[in-house]
């Protein structure tokens, strides 16, 4: 039988995703918030029971994580971990994920390109793997994509066959119901050429489809022999949801690892406003042949939330070092009680 399970967690960048974190965490017996940090005026300076809209006092948010990190210097324990939510990028995240290790934090991030660095940031990845090693602590990337839909469930659905020749998966979200953000990351509201200009800035699209698909190529043990991806945009027919006619309703992304002549995993990626249908599909072309289809699709914001606070136990117990959401055994829940 384990020991029952404890952590200390702290909290950087209270965004929409870091407070809803937080929010998940509060009141758990077996989780102590150690405290949080964040730079914007509204959020520093004040407890985190406030910034969270929960009850009680708790410490108070600090303005950067350096302050954070010293404060709770002398209790660090080997449970302690740093949930980080601060951006997309692994090359502008870094150095935040090698203060929390030199700090002797596990991490836990949503950085997308954190979930597969060898892709785009091999000697980073390399670095950030050796430092939490040196330090004796575990760091993972994950969310609800990179990290479930479109590569670690697809891998899970893929166990029930005996020999698998195509995995397509599918990803349809209306971001008419998704948080601000994510409307403007996909360009809704925008003429073709403010989108154009927003994906060749990379400031437009989605961070980590080429991820999944190299995980998912890589646990399915197929060679990865060249990834494309594209971005295209999706216009309003009519005014929809605010939208006028003729302007970007959202995007229309897919990436492909190339196996012989043919693709060998598709990932189709539909966020737009107003689409209809909203629905995660995977299908499998194999022995035998899977489909497996969620109505509705996993909602983005709330599963990326749920992916998080429940990688944290696996986390603590990892070994050292940087680890993918395809090779750590994430299975289970965080414990609801002491």
């Amino acid at each position: 039988m384990k020991r029952p399970f404890r952590a200390r967690v702290a909290l950087v960048g209270l965004g929409p995703i870091g407070i809803e974190v937080g929010k998940a965490l509060v009141g758990r017996p077996n989780v102590e918030l150690l405290g949080a940090a964040d730079p914007a005026p509204d959020k520093a300076g004040k407890s985190i029971a406030e910034v969270l809209g929960s009850s009680g006092e708790g410490p108070y948010v600090d303005s950067t994580a350096a302050e954070l990190y010293s404060r709770s210097a002398r209790e660090r324990g080997k449970s302690d971990v740093v949930v980080l939510c601060t951006g997309s990028r692994l090359d502008s995240v870094a150095p935040q994920i090698e203060q929390a290790i030199e700090a002797g934090l596990h991490v836990v991030s949503t950085c997308e390109e954190l979930s597969f660095p060898e892709l785009r940031h091999s000697a980073l990845g390399r670095r950030i793997d050796e430092r939490a090693r040196a330090r004796g602590v575990a760091v993972l990337g994950t969310g609800v994509n990179p990290g479930l839909v479109m590569d670690r469930l697809a891998l899970s659905a893929a166990a029930a066959c005996v020999r698998v020749e195509r995995v397509k998966v599918t990803r349809i979200v209306d971001a008419a119901k998704r948080r601000g953000p994510l409307r403007a990351k996909v360009g809704a509201g925008l003429t073709r050429e403010q989108f154009a200009a927003g994906v060749s800035a990379r400031k437009l699209g989605h961070v980590g489809l080429s991820e999944s698909a190299a995980m998912l190529a890589l646990g399915l043990g197929l060679a990865i022999e060249e990834i494309t991806e594209t971005i295209e945009p999706v216009i309003a027919e009519r005014e929809t949801d605010g939208v006028p006619a003729g302007h970007v309703l959202g995007l229309h992304q897919i990436a492909l690892v190339q196996g012989g002549d043919d693709p060998r995993v598709i990932l189709d990626l539909t966020m737009a406003v107003g689409v209809s249908d909203p629905s995660d599909t995977i299908e499998i072309s194999g022995d035998p042949p899977v489909h497996l289809r969620v109505s509705g699709g996993f909602h983005g914001d709330r599963a990326t939330v749920g992916c998080v606070v429940n990688a944290i136990p696996f986390v603590v117990d990892a070994p050292a070092g940087l680890h993918t959401v395809v090779t750590l055994p994430l299975f289970g829940l965080l414990p609801q009680e002491a």
